[in-house]
């Protein structure tokens, strides 16, 4: 990490403060550099075949136009079009996509059909996007990232995915190295090259975990023990779509909410603003790290009753998302009213 930072200085990677940043020094911004040098071991354990190739083309094209990103501030259109492209990339060499929202109950096993493939590109290009969008406090998006990681691990161990759950924990494993440099005070920033790379690979991992088309394989000594361990489990069960949405609630709601609420008010619904969840926190009074340790704490919470309810069909999964919504909108509009009050008050003193 240190040489990155050293090698971001040098190529003038840098996040100057401006209107919309949080900090107040100047900070490299090429962490996902680094991540992606934290998940090159774990590749070595992988079998070669078209997901594995396809996965990792897929990412170094994120790697590389975020990276550029970083330093030159690339236009929207590109890095749609470089989203879109790995999406591309995944999901017809690697032959992966969404077919099924999960089991609810009575055998309604909800099926898309023809609508697959798009709802497979809105899926990844939203997650990917929601990563990118709550990375903006320090540790905020690499906590919940890394949690996010170790709860699907744990979901891949269960379900008779170990290899995919390997994978999960090398991600997680970057992640805290870079949280390390990253929180409380930001000697890097994870920057684009960094949400997108992270935001892809969580949404493409939940797709191997949960929709049952896996092939990727372990090779070498591990194999051995991974056949082991699938052969041990007394039962083996394909995780619902659901899962990996509980986990990701927080950026993926906070992303729904902030387009919702830009729509609305009949606003470019990609035109950056100081509305997500962060910013309400910070303008009703919370300091930076208690709302970071807030939202790291909803997304353990919702990782742990994830996991509580991985056997269960997709209809509690559901039935929690929605209440968490209610819950988490009424209190945005607590803190709006909150941070509208205090301006009210502020202006009334100033007169008096």
């Amino acid at each position: 990490m240190p040489f990155i930072i050293y090698l971001a200085r040098r190529c003038d990677c840098i996040d100057h403060p401006g209107q919309r940043s949080m900090h107040a020094d100047p900070t490299p911004r090429w962490g996902g550099l680094a991540l992606t040098v934290g998940m090159v071991p774990a590749l070595f354990f992988l079998e070669i075949d078209r997901q594995v190739i396809s996965f990792v083309i897929a990412i170094l094209i994120l790697i590389v136009i975020g990276g550029i990103d970083d330093c030159k501030r690339l236009g929207w259109r590109t890095k749609l079009f470089a989203i879109l492209l790995s999406i591309t990339t995944f999901v017809f060499l690697g032959g992966v996509s969404i077919r099924n929202l999960g089991f609810y109950g009575l055998d309604f096993n909800v099926r898309l059909g023809w609508v697959s493939i798009p709802f497979t590109y809105f899926c990844i290009v939203g997650v990917t996007n929601a990563i990118n969008l709550i990375d903006g406090l320090n540790g905020l998006a690499g906590g919940i990232s890394f949690m996010a990681f170790v709860f699907l691990g744990i979901g891949g161990m269960m379900s008779g995915e170990p290899v995919l759950g390997f994978i999960c924990f090398s991600f997680a494993g970057a992640l805290l190295g870079f949280l390390f440099y990253n929180f409380p005070k930001a000697r890097i920033f994870m920057g684009d090259s960094g949400s997108l790379l992270i935001g892809f690979s969580l949404a493409s991992l939940s797709i191997l975990l949960t929709q049952g088309n896996n092939h990727i394989h372990a090779v070498g000594p591990i194999i051995t023990e991974v056949d082991l361990y699938k052969a041990a489990l007394s039962e083996e069960f394909a995780l619902q779509p659901m899962f990996p949405v509980l986990i990701l609630f927080v950026p993926i709601f906070d992303t729904l909410r902030v387009i919702t609420v830009r729509l609305l008010l009949r606003k470019n619904p990609f035109h950056p603003d100081r509305s997500h969840l962060h910013h309400l926190f910070i303008k009703s009074g919370f300091c930076p790290i208690t709302t970071v340790v807030a939202l790291w704490t909803v997304t353990f919470l919702c990782g742990v009753v994830a996991l509580l309810l991985i056997k269960q069909s997709s209809v509690p999964y559901l039935g929690i998302v929605l209440g968490l919504s209610l819950f988490v909108s009424w209190l945005a509009d607590a803190l709006g009213r909150k941070r509208k009050d205090q301006q009210k008050q502020l202006k009334e003193a100033k007169d008096t």
